[in-house]
């Protein structure tokens, strides 16, 4: 697996936020599920290539991102696969 300032850098390097990159990283390492809620924006080439990223180093991990529109959030949700 690849180094916390390795994936840090991959996350970052595509266009999610520290902020979020950071959780992210937290559920690989700590192999914990967890959702959050923020409005920092990420659209669907963000996500897909974040998906091509988890799928390349094999981190364990489903991500799942819902717009809510009327308040300019999104709900982010990782889950730890077994």
């Amino acid at each position: 697996m690849a180094s916390e300032e390795e994936m840090m850098s991959q996350f970052t390097g595509i266009g999610i936020t520290e902020h979020d990159a950071l959780v992210i990283m937290d559920c690989i390492v700590t192999r914990k599920s967890c959702s959050w809620v923020n409005t920092d924006p990420v659209d669907e080439k963000q996500l897909q290539d974040l998906r091509d990223l988890i799928a390349k180093h094999g981190y364990r991990i489903k991500v799942d991102v819902q717009a809510v529109p009327t308040r300019s959030k999104f709900i982010w949700e990782i889950k730890v696969l077994a």
